[in-house]
């Protein structure tokens, strides 16, 4: 059967030591996989560690079944842009930047034929938030024995290496093994499903951010805030502002994308971040405008000079502020069932419930349900 051979030359300085993969994958003509998983490097000073790696570090696996290939090659000609792992660990597909390379402990099982290459050394395929290990994967995802795997990264010092080999002297110095991911990633329209939990993810970290914040707080409502209480708020709008710019990343598939990129007119998962994004932007406007008010003139002496505020400067009113529809029944589905208070008084165990937000009964991946089937 006919080879291609590709070649990919990359280079990337990472931690005072320099990397410089070349990749070199061969493909059966006319297959799906990607050509930007695997990589080797020809330079000669890895070859004897590659050699000893090869001779002594790799774990034996079975080779997945033509099944399994196939299965494989489908999930990795569109690389789902969110995942969770099997132990919790959350996942990011880079979108962008300098990729790095690691050393697996085992070799590469979707090209398990090639013996023309290092097939344990491979590109970097997502980044993770994991507070537990070196936040990276690496390689195509895997379908094997009903699980799905991928490769997460490792501190080099729980791999046991011989003492003569210095891995700071190595172009590929960093190492991953194998993972699971977790076990209802694929199903349904997994694609949009991602996408939609990394939203409403989103908003979830801003709720919580808020509710940890203001939890302890005692709040005088008969007197204007402060200026310093005025930037607090301001830091929480723009924490959640990276949340969903993030958020705008995954679901685009690349960095520095642009809200206008989104198409909220044909699709109720743009819809809502649209609204999530342009809603946070309006708020903050008011808020930065405010601020510099406050810098210029004093702060407020009562809050009848707030109001007075806003009569002047009522573009900056809430009711302005920019949203779509989506966003707003999105909203209104994470927050308490309760019949409302209105403007007389109550009893207040009937007001809604401030720790809802960490509260089992609170909801969570409702997003996803706007994913057709």
């Amino acid at each position: 059967m006919k080879k291609i051979l590709i070649l990919f030359i990359l280079i990337s300085f990472c931690g005072g030591n320099s990397e410089k993969p070349v990749e070199s994958t061969s493909l059966d003509e006319g297959s799906t996989a990607s050509s930007t998983s695997t990589s080797t490097t020809i330079q000669e000073s890895d070859t004897p560690f590659n050699t000893y790696w090869r001779d002594n570090k790799l774990k034996s696996y079975p080779q997945l079944t033509e099944e399994e290939i196939q299965i494989s090659n489908t999930i990795n000609q569109d690389k789902i842009s969110y995942l969770i792992l099997a132990d919790g660990t959350e996942c990011t597909k880079r979108v962008g930047g300098t990729l790095t390379s690691a050393r697996i402990d085992e070799n590469y099982p979707l090209y398990a034929e090639a013996t023309d290459y290092w097939n344990f050394i491979l590109l970097e395929s997502y980044t993770c938030d994991d507070e537990k290990r070196p936040g990276r994967l690496y390689g195509e995802i895997f379908f094997q024995a009903d699980k799905w795997w991928t490769y997460v990264e490792i501190n080099s010092d729980e791999i046991d290496i011989d003492s003569e080999w210095d891995v700071a002297d190595l172009y590929v110095w960093k190492f991953a093994t194998r993972t699971a991911i977790a076990d209802d990633t694929f199903s349904g329209n997994y694609a949009c499903k991602a996408d939609a939990d990394y939203i409403e993810q989103a908003y979830e970290k801003k709720e919580l951010d808020n509710y940890y914040f203001y939890r302890d707080k005692e709040i005088d409502y008969l007197t204007p805030n402060t200026l310093e209480e005025h930037e607090e708020s301001i830091v929480l709008l723009e924490k959640a502002q990276k949340y969903y710019t993030s958020a705008l990343a995954v679901r685009l598939g690349y960095n520095f994308g642009d809200v206008e990129h989104l198409d909220p007119d044909n699709s109720y998962i743009d819809a809502v971040l649209y609204g999530l994004i342009v809603n946070t932007e309006d708020n903050l406007a008011s808020k930065y405008a405010m601020r510099d008010s406050i810098i210029e003139n004093g702060p407020f002496e009562t809050n009848a000079d707030v109001t007075a505020w806003w009569d002047s400067n009522s573009k900056y009113s809430a009711v302005n502020w920019r949203k779509t529809d989506e966003a707003v029944e999105f909203d209104q589905g994470k927050v308490e069932p309760f019949e409302g208070v209105g403007n007389h008084i109550v009893n207040p165990d009937d007001l809604p419930n401030p720790d809802w937000v960490v509260s089992d009964e609170y909801p969570r991946n409702i997003l996803r349900s706007k994913c057709n089937n």
